[in-house]
């Protein structure tokens, strides 16, 4: 078997834009990060911001919202289950009870 030649690694298609940080900022991140990506169709950003006590509030109110949710449909599963399992179990004991007579000799 030929030894193949060691792969060489892929030279990237073009050099990353430097963005230098704003002049009029006192602090570098002050405000928030900035990120920066360049693309096909050109640059776009994207700004993550720090959470306020009312945004926090509100994701804990839509965690419980959607916890609550997932609980009701459980029980209302569980409350449905609940009578089927019982005809079934009736159902075998009658079952049973009608063989154990089918079965007695006369």
């Amino acid at each position: 078997m030929p030894r193949q030649p060691p792969i060489e690694p892929e030279q990237p298609r073009s050099e990353p834009e430097i963005i230098p940080p704003a002049r009029g900022r006192s602090q570098a991140y002050g405000a928030g990060a900035e990120w920066f990506s360049m693309g096909q169709h050109g640059s776009s950003r994207v700004y993550s911001a720090k959470l306020g006590p009312w945004s926090l509030l509100g994701m804990v109110l839509l965690f419980g919202l959607v916890v609550g949710a997932v609980l009701a449909v459980v029980l209302g599963a569980l409350l449905i289950a609940i009578p089927i399992i019982g005809l079934l179990v009736a159902g075998a004991v009658i079952s049973g009870a009608v063989r154990a007579h089918l079965r007695r000799p006369r």
